[in-house]
């Protein structure tokens, strides 16, 4: 009777799951193609109504005869609203959904066309898209610069989560704008609202446009306060579920036990003392995500850069602060004996603001709500110190993983974490190299132009 040999039912196995991995890419890469064709299909049929409104309008009918209807618009106009309609009701989306993906194909083949073919190759989604499109307005500001921001995203897009491409693309569309930052916050301020939008079954979307730093305080304090409740009063619900219950609690005023949360913000000393500027450092040459300068910059980690009116704002609303010296070989003692495990706080939340996220490639969770890991491990032969050279935020899922499965975490210079699968996958850096490409654009426009032949 023949068996098989371990070794080869490993191999077999090996190759099932590449093939799986495989099928999935496919499948994203052809779903991210069908949704780019979908969105120039329905650019194609809104101005093919408004370029030809017999197919939908009366042409012949008065508009007098509108009565009270004034707004109803010319003829394109009214055709346009009507093939909206028939596309929502033919594809199952709301009317703004179908405008919303006409205008991402028009805005993005105008304005962003590198980006846009990414999405037809099948290599970035729509979502990607639109989070790159979401910060035109500023890029529309400065000069010649749409063309190197579009090939800088579509590198940047087709390496990174949707949340990573937004972040990148604020923090590039901010060192590039003419207007300061807190010029484009006041303007946002005076749009703060709230609304609410029904949509089936008894429930509804609540939406508040507030202050980055709020909006962020209180996403913590729901995600903490759902992870410490007991598992008595979880009643089989999802961390999802729990949040959504526990907002609707707060916001009508309902008895919710709070955990309290911390949001870090770094406030450079010269923008509060502008004399000071003499004495802050450069920042250091580890930090590789560009807007992630200590020194420069008015910082939430792991979210973005904030104006200097709120950050100085929340300064006094907090009352107190933590000086923080960016190299940490004085002020603060960031590093402990090895005989001790635990990271003590000075050192948690300096890698809070080094590092912003998960020091994981892709990961977006914050670093302040994660674990602290020894990359070195403490425990065994090794016995890596408790220093900041042997420390890395990463989040509870990713933390779980390091040691109790074959993925392989290997850290680069950067400071950023590398995942070998046993596939044979490597994940990689979508940010690597961007410090010195906006840098170098940066230079590119200080320069000044050329004259012109005679």
């Amino acid at each position: 009777m023949e068996t098989s040999s371990p070794t080869v039912e490993r191999v077999g196995d090996a190759f099932v799951l590449k093939e799986l991995l495989w099928d999935a890419e496919s499948a994203q890469f052809e779903a991210n193609r069908r949704g780019a064709r979908q969105c120039e299909h329905l650019a194609d049929l809104l101005d093919f109504a408004r370029a030809r409104p017999e197919l939908y309008v009366n042409v012949d009918f008065d508009p007098r005869l509108a009565g009270g209807f004034p707004s109803l618009g010319g003829d394109a106009t009214l055709a346009e609203r009507c093939a909206a309609l028939e596309a929502s009701s033919r594809l199952r989306l709301t009317e703004g959904e179908v405008r919303s993906s006409a205008a991402v194909a028009q805005r993005a083949l105008a304005q962003l066309p590198r980006v846009w073919q990414a999405a037809r190759d099948g290599l970035i989604s729509i979502a990607h898209v639109k989070a790159v499109l979401a910060q035109l307005p500023l890029i529309e500001s400065v000069p010649d610069v749409s063309g190197a921001f579009d090939e800088l995203m579509r590198d940047i897009a087709v390496s990174s989560t949707v949340s990573g491409t937004r972040r990148q693309a604020r923090l590039v569309a901010d060192r590039l704008t003419a207007c300061t930052r807190t010029q484009r916050h006041a303007a946002a301020f005076a749009r703060r609202t709230v609304y609410v939008e029904d949509v089936a079954d008894g429930m509804s979307w609540v939406y508040a446009m507030v202050t980055t730093d709020r909006a962020h305080a209180f996403d913590r304090e729901l995600w903490l306060t759902a992870k410490h409740m007991p598992a008595v009063q979880r009643d089989g619900r999802t961390t999802g579920q729990i949040r959504a219950d526990l907002f609707a609690d707060m916001l009508i005023g309902g008895d919710v036990t709070r955990v309290k949360s911390k949001v870090l913000v770094t406030v450079p000393l010269d923008r509060l003392v502008p004399a000071a500027r003499a004495s802050v450092r450069v920042p250091a040459p580890s930090a590789a995500v560009v807007g992630l300068d200590l020194n420069s910059d008015c910082l939430i980690p792991g979210v973005g850069a904030i104006d200097d009116a709120t950050a100085r704002q929340m300064l006094l609303d907090a009352g107190a602060f933590t000086r923080v010296i960016t190299d940490p070989v004085t002020g603060v003692i960031l590093d402990m004996d090895r005989r001790a495990r635990k990271a003590t706080r000075a050192q948690r939340e300096w890698l809070a603001l080094v590092h912003g996220t998960c020091s994981r490639d892709g990961c977006d969770r914050l670093a302040i709500d994660g674990d602290i890991d020894h990359h070195c491990a403490y425990h065994g032969p090794g016995r890596g110190e408790t220093d900041i050279a042997n420390l890395d935020p990463l989040c509870d899922p990713d933390h779980a993983l390091k040691d109790t499965t074959l993925l392989r975490h290997q850290r680069r210079e950067d400071g950023s974490i590398e995942v070998a699968f046993p596939s044979g996958h490597r994940t990689t850096n979508p940010f690597a190299g961007l410090r010195e490409r906006v840098r170098a654009l940066l230079d590119r426009i200080a320069e000044p132009p050329e004259d012109p032949p005679f």
